[in-house]
């Protein structure tokens, strides 16, 4: 491995960092407050997709249905975002990537 790809290893790294944690923040705003939903929604779908696509270059909108389906059905997933942003915080990002997706 190069200096180069080590460099772009620590890029995609602390961006998929600072993705996640603006993903995050914006589902605890709407925990907190779930008329922010709307204003939010965008951002939300925007970010868990750009943050997938940060690990999975291999990116479609099925693969990522498939893995909100999955939110919903594995406890690991669903305490995943509940403990980072909130109890109810994988609820709000599954019906807001699943309606962005129905689009």
């Amino acid at each position: 491995m190069t200096k180069k790809d080590d460099q772009k290893t620590v890029e995609n790294f602390n961006k998929m960092k600072v993705t996640e944690a603006n993903l995050v923040r914006d589902l605890q705003a709407v925990v907190k407050d779930p008329a922010k939903e709307a204003e939010l929604s965008d951002d939300i779908f925007a970010n868990h997709k750009s943050w997938l696509q940060i690990i999975m270059p291999n990116y479609s909108p099925e693969m990522h249905l498939a893995l909100v389906d999955n939110y919903e059905k594995e406890s690991r997933y669903k305490s995943y975002y509940d403990d980072k942003a909130g109890k109810g915080a994988t609820a709000i990002l599954v019906k807001v990537v699943k309606e962005h997706l129905a689009k």
